[in-house]
């Protein structure tokens, strides 16, 4: 989990206020290649998005989310594959659902070295994409991840041919603090305050 140069982000009061700062309960809780969420700024709306744990009940419907066929060059690996690294990796993997549709996963770490959290792997499946839920559900993760971990940054990796993703995690508030082989690392700051 390198990360590239420090560089300043916006803070987490101008993102919060952005996006809100639900209350959570006490649930249990990328390489990412990638996203593929893009749509027509007249389609924008914010669809309700929740996440909840992977456990025995959805975790094989889990396994049959995927990407088109397009964007395999972009997000390679399968959900089977960042389940089964999630079982034995200490990641922590959600699922995404909008009311009770399963649409995507959502994987994210703790860097040992720095303490840092890392947003792993994030997917819709393309079913789904093209109506703004993934941006709605990165903006939950983002949320969910700060508010039960009450940490000060966010970091996420994406193939550098991934355009879609690069313009949702800038719009984000994600900026580019390094690369690393084939990725581009990008960093969201928050405060520590819950």
């Amino acid at each position: 989990m390198n990360r590239g140069k420090n560089t300043k982000s916006p803070n987490s009061d101008e993102y919060m206020n952005r996006f809100g700062s639900p209350e959570w309960d006490d649930r249990p809780t990328d390489q990412l290649t990638g996203t593929s969420e893009e749509i027509d700024e007249n389609e924008r709306y914010q669809p309700t998005v929740e996440l909840k744990p992977i456990d025995e009940n959805n975790w094989y419907e889990c396994t049959k989310l995927e990407v088109s066929d397009e964007q395999k060059n972009v997000f390679p690996v399968p959900a089977v594959y960042w389940l089964a690294e999630s079982a034995y990796c200490g990641f922590t993997p959600l699922a995404v659902y909008t009311g009770e549709e399963l649409i995507g996963f959502a994987v994210y770490a703790v860097d040992p070295d720095d303490g840092s959290y890392w947003i792993m792997a994030y997917m819709i499946d393309h079913k789904f994409q093209h109506k703004g839920l993934g941006r709605s559900g990165m903006e939950e993760l983002v949320r969910y991840i700060h508010d039960k971990h009450g940490c000060d940054k966010i970091v996420l990796g994406h193939r550098a041919e991934n355009e879609r993703a690069s313009r949702l995690y800038a719009s984000l508030g994600f900026e580019e603090v390094g690369r690393d082989g084939i990725e581009i690392i990008r960093e969201l700051t928050l405060s520590k305050a819950r």
